[in-house]
């Protein structure tokens, strides 16, 4: 996958209040970057339209689009440097892979609204269901995360090969912002004292394998219940972003699979980075 320094940015959006937040961080985050920003709005219709009604139907919410980036960011659409496009779909994730599909393309950004039973009932439930399959970065934003420039990052780890890459690419590509990288590994408290040894050893291998890196602090944790203990070394951290690697070894991996990634995505109040 390619994850160079962000040059283009896609804001998938419904238009609705519980995506402003998103909007507005990606729009930070764009500038600080200076990466290029379009905001996509996917259309689906159960009905068949003519090729008119179609028409009509993008220019209209195209204009309903303009309205809220404008309401949003608080001034007129032309005193931003952004793009907006409207497409139609067969579904919102159709729509918005269809549109990506050849473009050079180094984020795409989707707000995760609500919290609990109603996140599945919002424009979160996209989200929900775009990280399990990113064929590129794929960043969430809470629903009423306030701004603020990335100064921590935690990457959780796995000992697999990519890792080591995609540390790399994170400390450069955030290496102008960003205080720490926090790489973490949870160790289940309960496997077998063999098992254990061996993702100690690991994760000693892993540190001494890694490049040179001021950016860069390892911690181990003891936990029978990986979510929580997630959860609360982001809390007590003030970790502004959580970067996660979507594992290929699934049946051998204690942490980050598809299940453990939705879990931290409905129970995260940061910014979450997928990659696979």
């Amino acid at each position: 996958m390619n994850f160079n320094i962000i040059k283009k940015i896609v804001y998938a959006t419904n238009c609705t209040e519980h995506s402003s937040t998103a909007l507005k961080y990606t729009y930070a985050i764009r500038k600080i970057f200076d990466a290029d920003l379009i905001v996509l709005h996917v259309v689906t219709s159960s009905q068949k339209l003519s090729k008119k009604e179609t028409t009509n139907l993008l220019l209209e919410e195209k204009n309903r689009l303009r309205d809220f980036c404008s309401s949003q960011l608080g001034d007129s659409l032309k005193n931003f440097d952004l793009t907006i496009s409207v497409v139609t779909g067969e579904s919102p994730i159709k729509g918005i892979l269809d549109f990506v599909k050849d473009m050079n393309l180094q984020m795409l950004v989707i707000g995760a609204c609500g919290a609990g039973p109603i996140r599945e009932l919002l424009f979160g439930s996209l989200a929900k269901e775009m990280i399990t399959h990113p064929e590129f970065p794929i960043l969430t934003i809470p629903q009423a995360y306030e701004y603020k420039t990335p100064k921590r990052i935690l990457y959780t780890t796995d000992f697999e090969e990519e890792d080591i890459f995609y540390l790399k690419k994170l400390v450069e590509t955030f290496s102008t912002h960003i205080s720490k990288i926090s790489v973490v590994h949870i160790i289940k408290k309960d496997d077998k004292p063999e098992k254990i040894k061996e993702q100690e050893e690991k994760f000693e291998k892993l540190k001494l394998a890694n490049f040179d890196s001021s950016k860069l602090e390892y911690e181990l944790i003891y936990s029978n219940n990986v979510v929580d203990a997630l959860s609360n070394f982001i809390k007590e951290e003030d970790i502004d972003i959580v970067a996660m690697l979507e594992r290929k070894n699934q049946q051998k991996s204690n942490l980050l699979h598809k299940d453990v990634v939705k879990q931290i995505y409905s129970s995260v109040k940061v910014p979450l980075l997928i990659f696979k």
